[in-house]
């Protein structure tokens, strides 16, 4: 009994190595390119306004398409779903690694973006089937977000690395290896049936998927548009089509995103923060690895090893976050992580061209790390925390497309907020006293988007849990 039971234990942790293999991989991606993005730059020609969606594509097709990515797992096998990401993901990895053109590296990331969101879901959906509630699981969770952390991290380093002795292209290169190891190493994981048969929500999808599209398109086009009558049209349509969603989600037998959920006082606050969290991170990130490589010769490496302050941060913030919880609650918590992150965009809106690394990058950017430490835990808590079980997945779900879709907006803000400031010298002349000021109003912009958000988030956790939430959960159980 004592054999049978440590080896169900050992192939638990067999998984587990797998499934943080898999979660590394989709952050790999996440960060690893970002910088290597002066580089393909300077091959392509590509204009500051395209370069970033060599990071929104990814994150638009990841964010837009997590909540179906978790149903498919439902409908046709959960490691079947699993093993068809893995093998997408190294295609299209390998698709980018060979673009001959910019349009065909966006094209190949969004690519990757799609089939990383049938993969995010089944990592999480996994390791909730293997390791029963309680300790278990909580470790179990806790080390995935270990991974998250080192993940990001690791992808700078390694992107670093790789760019400045391969080029750029052997970044993509390396996560066609790793998404064929994980492919090959599945049968590790328990087979499942596939077994519901309920429609899946594709039109909620795509509507929510469009409407931030366009969204992007937008703020990331309106300063380079000769008339401002196609900006006005695709704001336009943008709220249209995520009107249109939330009607379709309504009227969904079986909705991708259940709306009650978001009626919870802990629940919408925590959502809220998890889309400050991706419209930080990922944005700020972005600008400061084009300003240290361009306004300040850093050589790829270099630029990538000026974020390991960061990052270690946030792995010290991440495991001390979960003892400030469980002491002052998750209110406290999140609020202290947006109040992190707006110091540290304070901060780095004061970049100067002289010490800009000791005196403003590398405060700003510890100040941010702590910040996403509190969120990206206190948001976790806070939106599995009290939810049926059926909730749970969907809760996940949401969990993952808020930061994707914060970072999509943030990121075309801020890219447009510098470019329209610095009138074209980011590119141009990106040590010139007018791409300093584009870099600092990308930051001043951050700044006031974050304390917005924050004042948000505040609201909604001091506001009383709408009774509405608990008679819709009673319904359900009666049915």
């Amino acid at each position: 009994m004592i054999a049978m039971r440590t080896r169900s234990k050992n192939t638990a942790n067999a998984a587990l190595l797998l499934l943080c293999v898999a979660q590394l991989m989709v952050l790999l991606d996440a960060s690893i390119v970002q910088i290597a993005l002066p580089s393909i730059q300077q091959e392509f020609g590509a204009a500051s306004g395209r370069l970033q969606w060599i990071t929104t594509a990814y994150t638009l097709c990841f964010g837009g398409f997590l909540l179906v990515g978790s149903r498919l797992g439902d409908r046709f096998g959960r490691r079947r779903t699993l093993a068809a990401g893995a093998w997408l993901f190294a295609l299209a990895s390998a698709a980018a690694g060979f673009a001959p053109a910019f349009g065909g590296l966006i094209a190949a990331r969004a690519l990757q973006g799609l089939s990383a969101a049938l993969i995010a879901p089944m990592v999480f959906v996994f390791v909730a089937a293997l390791f029963p509630e309680g300790p278990p699981r909580n470790r179990a969770m806790g080390i995935l977000s270990s991974v998250s952390a080192v993940g990001f991290v690791t992808g700078l380093i390694l992107g670093g690395t790789l760019t400045e002795w391969f080029g750029w292209r052997a970044v993509f290169f390396l996560t066609v290896l790793t998404g064929l190891l994980v492919a090959a190493a599945l049968p590790i994981l328990p087979a499942d049936r596939a077994g519901d048969r309920r429609p899946l929500d594709l039109a909620g999808a795509m509507a929510a998927t469009l409407g931030i599209g366009c969204l992007v398109l937008a703020l990331s086009e309106g300063g380079t548009m000769r008339d401002a009558y196609w900006t006005v049209l695709l704001l336009a349509l943008s709220v249209l089509l995520l009107a249109l969603f939330v009607r379709i989600e309504r009227a969904a037998a079986h909705p991708l995103l259940p709306l009650n959920l978001l009626y919870g006082q802990a629940f919408s606050g925590a959502a809220v923060a998890a889309f400050l969290f991706g419209s930080v991170i990922g944005p700020s990130i972005f600008m400061l690895t084009l300003y240290m490589q361009q306004a300040m010769a850093f050589e790829p490496l270099r630029a990538a090893a000026a974020f390991l302050p960061q990052e270690l941060t946030v792995i010290l913030a991440a495991n001390l976050a979960g003892r400030w919880i469980s002491r002052f609650g998750t209110r406290p918590v999140l609020l202290a992580g947006a109040t992190a992150f707006a110091l540290g965009s304070w901060r780095l809106s004061q970049l100067a061209a002289q010490d800009a690394y000791l005196a403003h990058i590398l405060p700003g950017t510890v100040l941010i790390g702590i910040g996403v430490g509190c969120i990206m835990v206190g948001s976790s808590v806070a939106m599995t925390n009290g939810l049926a079980r059926d909730d749970q997945g969907a809760a996940a779900g949401l969990w993952n497309v808020a930061p994707q879709i914060g970072a999509s907006v943030s990121l075309a803000m801020l890219v447009s907020a510098a470019g329209w400031v610095s009138r074209g010298q980011l590119l141009h002349a990106p040590q010139s006293p007018e791409a300093l000021a584009g870099y600092r109003a990308a930051f001043a912009a951050l700044l006031i988007y974050t304390v917005i958000i924050g004042t948000g988030i505040w609201l909604l956790l001091r506001r009383p849990a709408p009774a509405c939430r608990d008679r819709a959960a009673g319904s359900r159980s009666m049915e």
